[in-house]
Order: structure tokens, then sequence, then C-alpha cells
């Protein structure tokens, strides 16, 4: 009775973990990408997305927003490529249309994208994907991040001019 009672936690602790690990939507991509030299990945620890906040002077409204919004995430990752693999990140977010929804695109004369979201069972948006290619430079970026992703940070966002139409 005691294995059977050991061995039932055992395997719900076990599949806690792995439900827990679900992976975001670059790890996904890196995933696809297994092997492939021209795909980077950079991982922003929570710490040094702190110290950034940190960096920005006080007093500055817009610093001051963007400290705020910087606060709100629990981690970045920044994927790199050749502008030849943005289609296939579009196609990726497609097949799991599910999961990932289109929010909002952007277009200016020298690059064009896409943030899609991830919802949790509650509702609650828990991470956000901006998909970018840059037509000047060839490159393709995709910026995922994980965290407290409110209406008032997707705005902050959405409004930024770096992303305007």
């Amino acid at each position: 009775m005691r294995r059977t009672l050991l061995l039932t936690i055992l395997m719900l602790a076990a599949v806690t973990a792995k439900a827990q690990q679900a992976l975001d939507f670059a790890q996904k991509f890196m995933t696809e990408c297994q092997g492939d030299s021209l795909v980077k990945c950079i991982t922003v620890s929570p710490r040094m997305l702190e110290q950034i906040a940190d960096s920005h002077q006080e007093g500055d409204e817009r610093a001051e927003a963007v400290k705020q919004a910087i606060g709100k995430l629990k981690s970045m990752r920044i994927v790199s490529a050749d502008d030849s693999y943005y289609d296939r990140a579009e196609a990726l977010l497609k097949r799991h249309a599910r999961r990932f929804k289109a929010v909002h695109d952007f277009k200016s004369e020298d690059a064009h994208g896409i943030f899609y979201t991830r919802k949790n069972r509650q509702g609650e948006t828990v991470e956000l994907i901006m998909v970018r290619e840059d037509t000047v430079r060839e490159k393709m970026t995709i910026v995922c991040v994980t965290g407290d992703i409110d209406e008032e940070f997707l705005c902050f966002l959405y409004n930024n001019k770096t992303f305007k139409n």
C-alpha cells in the first residue's frame, strides 16, 4: 500500500513538473532550428532586467515607464537570424494558433512584424512574442518575454515609437 501511494505521489510530481516546464516560443523555435549555427538565442535573466531598469535616470517620465514595464517581466529571450527565418517563425506560430494569438502588427519603411500573445487558463497574458523582419539589414528578430503582461504593458509597447506603423 505504501509503495502504491509513494509511486502515485512520484508520478503526480513528475506530471506537475513537466507541465510547469512548458516551452516558451523562443525555446520552441530554437528546438526546431536545433543544430543550425545561423540562429542565435540570448536569454536575459531577471537580474539583468532589474539592472536595466535601475540604469534609467530618476525623474524622467519615459524612463519611469520603462522601469515599471521591465519590473513586470520574468524573463526575456532574443533570437536572431537572417531574414529567411521570418517565414519559418510565422509558420511555427500559425501551427500553434490555439496557443499563440496575433494581436498587433507594425510596419515601417525598413521593417515589419507582428506581436503575438499566449494566455494561461485564467485568461491572463503570460507571454508576449514579437517577430520582426528588418528588410534593409536582412535580419529577423524574435523577442519573447514572459511575466506579468497586462494591458498597460501592452499599450506601452504598442505606442512606443520604435514599433509604430
